[in-house]
C-alpha cells in the first residue's frame, strides 16, 4: 500500500480550513484516511476540521476491537460530529462551525468508504474512474430532482452550498459505501477544492499516467491551481 497526502492552501484563501490524516505505522487501523474540509468564521473552519478528526481518531482507538468496520465509521463520525457541535456551542467565535468528512479504510479485499457533505472518494480501477460518494449539495438535491444536470450543477452558482456537515446538528446521517479493491486500483479521497476544478476526465487524465502516487498528487494540486485555486486544495492517494 502507498499513500501520498497533500493540503495546499490554493490561490485565494487567507487560511487552510481543511485537515487530513493518514494512518502511521503502529495506529490502531492501518489503513485509515480521513480527509475534511472546514468552513466556519474567521479560523472557526479549521477548527472544526482538525476537531472532527482528533474525536474520530479518539473514537476509532476506543472502540475499534469491539466493531465492525461499517458501525465503526458511522460510530467515529457521530463522535466527530458531537465534538464539533459542542464546541460549536461553547463560544461565540465557533457559532454555526462545521466540517465536511470522508473516511476511507482499506481491509482488502474491500475498501470501506464513508462521508458527510461535498468532500469525495473516487476509485480508479483498470483505468477506469468511479466516483463513490454523492455530494450531500444543494446542486446535487436539484440533479437527483432531474431540474438540471450534472454538467449543469458543475458551474452553478450555489454548488458551494451543502446540505449535510459534521457539526452543524446534534446529530449527523453517515453514508456508507463498500466496495471491492483489487492491487493496482487507485483511491482518491478529496476536498471541492480539487474535485471543483477538474473535470472526471482530467482528474483520470492524471491518474492514468505512469508516475508515483507521491507525483500523481502533486500534479493534481498543480493542475486545479492553474485553474484558479478558489479553495484549499487536500487529498489523499491511494495506491492498493
Amino acid at each position: 500500500m502507498k499513500a501520498a497526502g497533500i493540503s495546499d492552501i490554493g490561490k485565494c484563501r487567507k487560511n487552510n480550513e481543511d485537515a487530513y490524516y493518514m494512518a502511521e505505522e503502529g495506529a490502531p487501523l492501518r489503513h485509515l484516511y480521513i480527509v475534511a474540509d472546514g468552513m466556519g468564521g474567521c479560523n472557526a473552519g479549521e477548527v472544526a476540521s482538525q476537531s472532527a478528526i482528533a474525536a474520530f481518531l479518539d473514537y476509532v482507538k476506543e472502540e475499534y476491537e469491539d466493531q465492525e468496520l461499517s458501525d465503526l465509521l458511522a460510530g467515529a463520525f457521530q463522535a466527530a460530529n458531537k465534538a464539533v457541535f459542542d464546541q460549536s456551542n461553547s463560544a461565540l467565535e465557533f457559532a454555526e462551525m462545521g466540517t465536511t468528512m470522508v473516511a476511507a479504510v482499506i481491509d482488502q479485499p474491500r475498501a470501506y468508504v464513508a462521508h458527510v457533505g461535498d468532500s469525495r472518494a473516487y476509485l480508479m480501477q483498470k483505468g477506469e474512474l468511479q466516483l463513490l460518494t454523492t455530494d450531500h449539495s444543494y446542486v446535487m438535491e436539484l440533479v437527483k430532482m432531474g431540474t438540471i444536470t450534472k454538467e449543469e450543477a458543475a458551474m452553478h452558482p450555489k454548488r458551494n452550498i451543502i446540505t449535510r456537515a459534521v457539526g452543524i446538528k446534534d446529530t449527523v446521517e453517515t453514508d456508507m459505501t463498500v466496495v471491492s479493491v483489487q492491487k493496482g486500483d487507485l483511491l482518491l479521497l478529496c476536498t471541492d477544492g480539487l474535485s471543483g476544478m477538474l473535470s472526471d476526465e482530467e482528474l483520470t487524465e492524471i491518474l492514468r499516467q505512469k508516475q508515483s502516487v507521491k507525483k500523481k498528487a502533486k500534479l493534481l494540486v498543480e493542475a486545479a491551481n492553474l485553474r484558479g485555486g478558489y479553495d484549499n486544495i487536500s487529498l489523499i492517494l491511494i495506491e492498493i
